[in-house]
């Protein structure tokens, strides 16, 4: 069971994501809550899942994901905004997804599902912000930082979600193989992480725009 600490001041969106995944028969958890960052520093257990609201009462929520339980757990940014500063601003700090509240009922359990996968689930509007932010290379890009055509594909594939069992059934390698390439192309790509890689691999142009 995967679980999942809560951190958000509008009680409705707390009822709204406890119902949610107490309706998600024992595949996710809800192991705790909190509406102010003070709380949420005295009672973050640790979790797999942190689904974190931006603007709370005493601050911004990015300030727990300095918390080493934060950092351990997959952070899916909870917010009304959707401008390129909140958004940039949480996937720099560490988030790997970023959903709007107005999509909380339809896409909640769906986004976690893609996070638990590997994935970097966002609201469809904050994709398209996020894409429109970065514009096409003047070179072709993989060449010029050094990278192979397979690390192209691996990159592309992760930063469109797939996992590494599917990178691997896809280009009909071993998982350990996918794993060699995703290492390369971090170092290559000078990131650390999958969103990291995603935003770069964007702004240079190494991703298909579907």
């Amino acid at each position: 069971m995967t679980s999942v600490f809560v951190v958000e001041d509008d009680p409705h969106v707390r009822d709204a994501v406890r119902s949610l995944i107490a309706g998600t028969t024992g595949r996710y958890e809800l192991v705790g809550e909190a509406s102010r960052i003070d709380a949420a520093r005295r009672t973050l257990a640790q979790a797999d899942v942190l689904l974190l609201d931006l603007h709370l009462p005493d601050g911004s929520g990015l300030e727990l994901l300095t918390l080493p339980s934060a950092r351990r757990a997959l952070t899916l940014i909870l917010t009304m905004f959707d401008d390129n500063g909140h958004i940039f601003d949480s996937l720099r700090a560490g988030a790997i997804g970023y959903l709007l509240k107005d999509d909380v009922f339809t896409r909640l359990i769906p986004s976690l599902d893609d996070a638990c996968a590997g994935g970097s689930p966002m609201s469809p509007s904050v994709a398209r912000r996020v894409l429109r932010s970065f514009g096409p290379p003047s070179t072709p890009a993989g060449p010029e930082i050094g990278l192979t055509a397979r690390e192209v594909e691996v990159v592309e594939l992760l930063a469109h979600g797939s996992t590494y069992g599917e990178i691997a059934r896809t280009l009909d390698i071993s998982i350990n193989t996918v794993r060699t390439y995703i290492r390369s192309t971090y170092e290559k790509l000078h990131v650390s992480s999958k969103t990291e890689a995603t935003l770069e691999a964007m702004r240079l142009g190494l991703i298909r725009r579907h």
